[in-house]
Protein backbone atom coordinates (compact mmCIF):
# COMPACT_ATOMS: atom_id res chain seq x y z
CA UNK A 1 0.00 0.00 0.00
CA UNK A 2 1.15 3.55 -0.65
CA UNK A 3 2.10 5.66 2.33
CA UNK A 4 -0.42 8.21 3.60
CA UNK A 5 -4.03 8.04 4.70
CA UNK A 6 -6.30 8.46 1.67
CA UNK A 7 -10.02 8.78 2.51
CA UNK A 8 -12.09 5.83 1.26
CA UNK A 9 -9.04 4.09 -0.20
CA UNK A 10 -10.18 0.88 1.54
CA UNK A 11 -13.87 1.38 0.75
CA UNK A 12 -14.14 -1.77 -1.36
CA UNK A 13 -11.27 -3.72 0.17
CA UNK A 14 -12.22 -7.06 1.76
CA UNK A 15 -11.93 -7.10 5.53
CA UNK A 16 -9.31 -9.30 7.13
CA UNK A 17 -11.96 -11.13 9.17
CA UNK A 18 -13.48 -12.36 5.89
CA UNK A 19 -10.25 -14.13 4.97
CA UNK A 20 -8.49 -15.24 8.13
CA UNK A 21 -8.60 -15.16 11.91
CA UNK A 22 -6.25 -17.07 14.29
CA UNK A 23 -9.11 -18.79 16.08
CA UNK A 24 -7.01 -21.21 18.15
CA UNK A 25 -4.85 -18.42 19.56
CA UNK A 26 -7.91 -16.27 20.23
CA UNK A 27 -9.53 -19.19 22.02
CA UNK A 28 -6.54 -19.48 24.36
CA UNK A 29 -6.55 -15.73 25.04
CA UNK A 30 -10.32 -15.63 25.63
CA UNK A 31 -10.13 -18.59 28.01
CA UNK A 32 -7.41 -16.90 30.05
CA UNK A 33 -9.49 -13.74 30.31
CA UNK A 34 -12.58 -15.68 31.39
CA UNK A 35 -10.61 -17.58 34.02
CA UNK A 36 -9.41 -14.30 35.54
CA UNK A 37 -12.88 -14.09 37.19
CA UNK A 38 -12.76 -11.01 39.47
CA UNK A 39 -9.52 -9.94 37.82
CA UNK A 40 -11.39 -9.11 34.62
CA UNK A 41 -11.66 -5.45 33.73
CA UNK A 42 -15.43 -5.00 33.99
CA UNK A 43 -16.54 -7.80 36.31
CA UNK A 44 -15.82 -5.72 39.42
CA UNK A 45 -18.81 -3.54 38.50
CA UNK A 46 -21.09 -6.50 39.13
CA UNK A 47 -20.96 -10.22 38.50
CA UNK A 48 -24.72 -10.43 37.95
CA UNK A 49 -24.54 -10.32 34.17
CA UNK A 50 -23.97 -13.71 32.59
CA UNK A 51 -22.55 -14.37 29.17
CA UNK A 52 -20.01 -11.55 29.07
CA UNK A 53 -18.12 -11.53 25.79
CA UNK A 54 -14.33 -11.53 26.31
CA UNK A 55 -12.82 -8.12 25.63
CA UNK A 56 -9.94 -9.72 23.72
CA UNK A 57 -12.45 -11.30 21.33
CA UNK A 58 -14.26 -7.98 20.84
CA UNK A 59 -10.93 -6.34 20.03
CA UNK A 60 -10.11 -9.04 17.49
CA UNK A 61 -13.46 -8.67 15.73
CA UNK A 62 -13.25 -4.87 15.53
CA UNK A 63 -9.70 -4.90 14.20
CA UNK A 64 -10.56 -7.75 11.86
CA UNK A 65 -13.38 -5.67 10.35
CA UNK A 66 -11.16 -2.61 9.89
CA UNK A 67 -7.95 -4.22 8.63
CA UNK A 68 -7.79 -4.98 4.91
CA UNK A 69 -7.03 -8.42 3.50
CA UNK A 70 -4.13 -8.00 1.06
CA UNK A 71 -2.42 -10.32 -1.41
CA UNK A 72 -0.06 -11.44 1.37
CA UNK A 73 -2.09 -13.43 3.94
CA UNK A 74 1.03 -14.36 5.92
CA UNK A 75 1.97 -10.70 6.32
CA UNK A 76 -1.64 -9.78 7.16
CA UNK A 77 -1.64 -12.40 9.89
CA UNK A 78 1.71 -11.25 11.28
CA UNK A 79 0.45 -7.65 11.55
CA UNK A 80 -2.81 -8.77 13.15
CA UNK A 81 -0.90 -10.84 15.71
CA UNK A 82 1.30 -7.85 16.55
CA UNK A 83 -1.80 -5.74 17.15
CA UNK A 84 -3.25 -8.49 19.34
CA UNK A 85 0.03 -8.91 21.31
CA UNK A 86 0.41 -12.48 20.06
CA UNK A 87 3.89 -12.11 18.54
CA UNK A 88 7.13 -13.16 20.26
CA UNK A 89 8.23 -9.63 21.15
CA UNK A 90 4.86 -8.96 22.79
CA UNK A 91 5.22 -12.11 24.89
CA UNK A 92 8.48 -10.68 26.21
CA UNK A 93 6.51 -7.69 27.51
CA UNK A 94 3.70 -9.94 28.75
CA UNK A 95 6.10 -12.13 30.69
CA UNK A 96 6.16 -11.94 34.47
CA UNK A 97 9.96 -12.06 34.41
CA UNK A 98 12.48 -10.65 31.93
CA UNK A 99 15.88 -12.32 31.60
CA UNK A 100 18.96 -10.53 32.87
CA UNK A 101 21.98 -9.88 30.61
CA UNK A 102 24.00 -12.69 32.24
CA UNK A 103 21.21 -15.18 31.50
CA UNK A 104 21.00 -14.03 27.89
CA UNK A 105 24.75 -14.38 27.40
CA UNK A 106 24.66 -17.87 28.90
CA UNK A 107 22.06 -19.16 26.44
CA UNK A 108 22.08 -17.23 23.18
CA UNK A 109 24.56 -17.28 20.32
CA UNK A 110 25.64 -13.67 19.83
CA UNK A 111 28.50 -12.89 17.46
CA UNK A 112 29.41 -9.55 19.05
CA UNK A 113 28.29 -9.12 22.65
CA UNK A 114 29.29 -5.48 22.70
CA UNK A 115 26.60 -4.73 20.12
CA UNK A 116 24.14 -5.10 22.99
CA UNK A 117 26.02 -5.02 26.29
CA UNK A 118 28.69 -3.14 28.19
CA UNK A 119 31.26 -5.25 30.02
CA UNK A 120 33.32 -4.26 33.07
CA UNK A 121 36.20 -4.78 33.22
CA UNK A 122 36.84 -4.83 29.50
CA UNK A 123 38.88 -7.55 27.81
CA UNK A 124 37.94 -10.36 30.20
CA UNK A 125 35.06 -11.91 28.27
CA UNK A 126 35.35 -13.31 24.75
CA UNK A 127 33.73 -11.36 21.92
CA UNK A 128 30.96 -13.89 21.29
CA UNK A 129 28.36 -15.74 23.36
CA UNK A 130 27.17 -18.10 24.75
CA UNK A 131 29.32 -18.00 27.87
CA UNK A 132 29.95 -20.44 30.66
CA UNK A 133 29.69 -18.25 33.75
CA UNK A 134 31.14 -21.02 35.92
CA UNK A 135 34.56 -20.16 34.45
CA UNK A 136 36.51 -18.65 37.40
CA UNK A 137 38.13 -16.05 35.14
CA UNK A 138 34.70 -14.44 34.67
CA UNK A 139 34.16 -13.91 38.39
CA UNK A 140 33.29 -10.32 39.23
CA UNK A 141 32.57 -9.34 35.62
CA UNK A 142 29.55 -7.06 35.27
CA UNK A 143 27.43 -6.87 32.13
CA UNK A 144 24.61 -4.45 31.41
CA UNK A 145 22.49 -3.34 28.48
CA UNK A 146 24.00 -0.58 26.38
CA UNK A 147 22.13 2.67 26.84
CA UNK A 148 21.61 3.02 23.09
CA UNK A 149 19.85 -0.36 22.76
CA UNK A 150 16.17 0.58 22.79
CA UNK A 151 13.22 -1.45 23.99
CA UNK A 152 12.61 -2.86 20.53
CA UNK A 153 16.18 -4.14 20.31
CA UNK A 154 15.96 -5.71 23.75
CA UNK A 155 12.70 -7.45 22.94
CA UNK A 156 14.07 -8.93 19.72
CA UNK A 157 16.94 -10.48 21.65
CA UNK A 158 14.87 -11.54 24.66
CA UNK A 159 12.29 -13.13 22.36
CA UNK A 160 14.92 -15.74 21.48
CA UNK A 161 14.87 -16.75 25.15
CA UNK A 162 11.18 -17.67 25.12
CA UNK A 163 10.68 -21.35 25.96
CA UNK A 164 9.57 -23.72 23.23
CA UNK A 165 5.95 -24.36 24.14
CA UNK A 166 2.46 -24.49 22.69
CA UNK A 167 0.64 -21.20 22.38
CA UNK A 168 -1.75 -22.12 25.19
CA UNK A 169 1.19 -22.89 27.48
CA UNK A 170 2.71 -19.51 26.65
CA UNK A 171 -0.57 -17.76 27.44
CA UNK A 172 -0.90 -19.62 30.74
CA UNK A 173 2.46 -18.23 31.90
CA UNK A 174 1.93 -14.69 30.59
CA UNK A 175 -0.07 -11.68 31.63
CA UNK A 176 -3.10 -10.71 29.59
CA UNK A 177 -2.40 -8.02 26.96
CA UNK A 178 -4.62 -5.49 28.72
CA UNK A 179 -2.61 -5.93 31.93
CA UNK A 180 0.44 -4.46 30.18
CA UNK A 181 -1.39 -2.28 27.67
CA UNK A 182 0.75 0.77 28.44
CA UNK A 183 3.91 -0.88 27.10
CA UNK A 184 3.15 -4.07 25.16
CA UNK A 185 2.72 -2.40 21.76
CA UNK A 186 5.69 0.00 21.66
CA UNK A 187 7.60 -2.17 19.16
CA UNK A 188 4.84 -2.75 16.59
CA UNK A 189 4.09 0.60 14.96
CA UNK A 190 6.84 0.75 12.34
CA UNK A 191 5.79 -2.61 10.92
CA UNK A 192 2.07 -1.83 11.18
CA UNK A 193 2.40 1.53 9.45
CA UNK A 194 4.63 0.14 6.70
CA UNK A 195 2.04 -2.54 5.93
CA UNK A 196 -1.08 -0.36 6.11
CA UNK A 197 0.15 2.99 4.88
CA UNK A 198 -0.76 4.65 8.17
CA UNK A 199 1.21 6.85 10.55
CA UNK A 200 -0.20 5.69 13.88
CA UNK A 201 1.59 5.44 17.20
CA UNK A 202 -1.40 4.22 19.21
CA UNK A 203 -4.58 2.21 18.73
CA UNK A 204 -6.69 5.35 18.79
CA UNK A 205 -4.71 6.83 15.92
CA UNK A 206 -4.69 3.56 13.96
CA UNK A 207 -8.43 2.99 14.31
CA UNK A 208 -9.21 6.56 13.28
CA UNK A 209 -6.94 6.35 10.23
CA UNK A 210 -8.34 2.97 9.16
CA UNK A 211 -11.84 4.38 9.61
CA UNK A 212 -11.04 7.30 7.32
CA UNK A 213 -9.54 4.93 4.75
CA UNK A 214 -12.55 2.59 4.90
CA UNK A 215 -15.54 4.83 5.73
CA UNK A 216 -14.31 8.41 5.42
CA UNK A 217 -14.58 9.03 9.16
CA UNK A 218 -13.76 7.51 12.54
CA UNK A 219 -15.45 4.08 12.89
CA UNK A 220 -18.83 4.03 14.59
CA UNK A 221 -19.90 0.98 16.57
CA UNK A 222 -23.52 0.55 17.66
CA UNK A 223 -24.75 -2.16 20.04
CA UNK A 224 -28.51 -1.88 20.45
CA UNK A 225 -28.71 -4.60 23.10
CA UNK A 226 -25.38 -4.05 24.81
CA UNK A 227 -25.92 -6.17 27.92
CA UNK A 228 -22.98 -5.66 30.27
CA UNK A 229 -21.34 -3.23 27.86
CA UNK A 230 -18.41 -5.41 26.85
CA UNK A 231 -18.62 -4.65 23.12
CA UNK A 232 -19.07 -0.85 23.31
CA UNK A 233 -16.45 -0.60 26.07
CA UNK A 234 -13.75 -2.31 24.00
CA UNK A 235 -14.77 -0.40 20.88
CA UNK A 236 -14.43 2.89 22.75
CA UNK A 237 -11.12 1.80 24.25
CA UNK A 238 -9.80 1.16 20.74
CA UNK A 239 -10.90 4.63 19.62
CA UNK A 240 -14.25 4.12 17.90
CA UNK A 241 -17.30 6.35 18.30
CA UNK A 242 -19.76 4.22 20.24
CA UNK A 243 -23.55 4.04 20.59
CA UNK A 244 -24.99 1.65 23.19
CA UNK A 245 -28.51 0.93 24.41
CA UNK A 246 -30.57 -1.76 26.11
CA UNK A 247 -34.09 -2.29 27.43
CA UNK A 248 -32.82 -3.91 30.63
CA UNK A 249 -32.11 -1.30 33.34
CA UNK A 250 -29.39 -3.50 34.86
CA UNK A 251 -27.65 -3.63 31.49
CA UNK A 252 -27.88 0.15 31.19
CA UNK A 253 -26.40 0.56 34.67
CA UNK A 254 -23.51 -1.81 33.95
CA UNK A 255 -22.76 -0.15 30.63
CA UNK A 256 -22.85 3.31 32.22
CA UNK A 257 -20.44 2.05 34.87
CA UNK A 258 -18.13 0.58 32.23
CA UNK A 259 -17.80 3.96 30.52
CA UNK A 260 -17.88 6.29 33.51
CA UNK A 261 -16.21 4.30 36.30
CA UNK A 262 -13.79 1.82 34.72
CA UNK A 263 -13.32 3.92 31.60
CA UNK A 264 -13.58 7.29 33.29
CA UNK A 265 -10.70 9.66 33.90
CA UNK A 266 -9.03 9.86 37.30
CA UNK A 267 -10.73 13.20 37.93
CA UNK A 268 -14.20 11.83 37.11
CA UNK A 269 -13.65 8.86 39.42
CA UNK A 270 -12.59 11.20 42.22
CA UNK A 271 -15.74 13.26 41.69
CA UNK A 272 -17.86 10.11 41.73
CA UNK A 273 -16.20 8.93 44.95
CA UNK A 274 -16.96 12.27 46.63
CA UNK A 275 -20.58 12.09 45.49
CA UNK A 276 -20.86 8.56 46.89
CA UNK A 277 -19.45 9.67 50.24
CA UNK A 278 -21.87 12.59 50.32
CA UNK A 279 -24.78 10.26 49.59
CA UNK A 280 -23.71 7.93 52.41
CA UNK A 281 -23.43 10.90 54.78
CA UNK A 282 -26.93 12.10 53.94
CA UNK A 283 -28.45 8.63 54.32
CA UNK A 284 -26.77 8.14 57.69
CA UNK A 285 -27.92 11.59 58.81
CA UNK A 286 -31.53 10.56 58.27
Amino acid sequence: MSQGVIPLSLKDAPALIERLLPVQKLSAEAYKEQMAVQGKTLTALGSYWKGRKPLILNKACILGCLLPATDSPAHDLAIFEKLMAMDDESFVARGRYRPKPREILAKLSIAHMTDYFTVEPEGVLPAAAPLDWSDPTYEGVKVAWRSDVNEMGRRRLEAQMLPRATYRERVDQAQRPEEVSNSVDVHIWDAVNAHLGTSAQSFGELVEQLGIMRFGHRPRVADTFCGSGQIPFEAARLGCDVYASDLNPVACMLTWGAFNIVGGSERSRETLARDQQELVRRVQAE
